[in-house]
């Protein structure tokens, strides 16, 4: 631990300005397409998506765990939850024209109604990238290897050239927030339909680099998130 906090006082004062750091020209760049992806078209019953707490219940029940059960968890459920809250960010900050809108990956280890491995989720869409076997060994996605333990796990990405372009350091202070907001959406929302899991940022990038094209500029994980059935 250090009592200088002079090096933290200039970090979080960089993160006003909105001088780009780089050339400005990200528009002319694009994060690398997926030109296996499957497209994947989630649609669980309204049945299944109903929660079994309300807000009130969720607020006073969520914890972040770390202990699951080994049942498979609904993978179709899981798509639908991430993509409408990717909509919402996109239409409650409205600004994936400017600064590059959010991109989640699931990586579902124990599956149900879908097939498992890893999927693209954005606002408009969702498909299936790899399958379980690519993946490798779960535990190897975190820096906590109990992470790897859970039915699966959650990844929001952002283009950080595109929100560099739009605002400089206050572009990625924007987008830090942004994933924030959606996946404690998605992982309260979870908690509503019955399921636990922990959100971290030990998410380790190396791991998945080659399944979801992750150069760390147009595509950089920001936030994570576990999700299970209660142990």
């Amino acid at each position: 631990m250090r009592n200088d906090l002079e090096t933290m006082m200039a970090v979080l004062e960089g993160f006003t300005s909105r001088t780009s750091t780089s050339d400005g020209r990200a528009e002319a760049r694009q994060a690398v397409p997926f030109a296996n992806a499957v497209p994947a078209d989630p649609a669980p019953s309204a049945e299944d998506l109903r929660p079994v707490h309300d807000l009130r219940e969720t607020l006073l029940r969520r914890r972040s765990t770390l202990h699951y059960a080994p049942r498979p968890v609904r993978t179709d459920v899981v798509l639908t939850e991430l993509r409408e809250a990717l909509g919402r960010d996109r239409d409650d900050w409205g600004l994936d024209e400017a600064a590059g809108g959010l991109e989640g990956f699931v990586f579902a280890f124990r599956s149900e109604g879908a097939a498992p491995g890893v999927y693209r989720v954005t606002a408009e869409e969702c498909s299936h990238l790899a399958g379980p076997e690519e993946i490798g060994p779960p535990e190897n996605l975190g820096v906590q290897r109990e992470f790897g333990t859970a039915a699966g796990i959650v990844a929001l990405y952002a283009d950080l050239d595109r929100a560099d372009s739009w605002a400089g350091s206050h572009g990625y202070r924007v987008c830090a927030v942004r994933a924030a907001m959606t996946t404690y959406d998605f992982n309260l929302r979870c908690q509503a339909l019955g399921l636990v899991g922990t959100l971290f940022g030990g998410l380790i990038p190396s791991s998945v680099r080659h399944l979801v094209h992750g150069d760390g500029v147009t595509r950089h994980p920001l936030l994570a998130t576990t999700y299970a059935h209660p142990g």
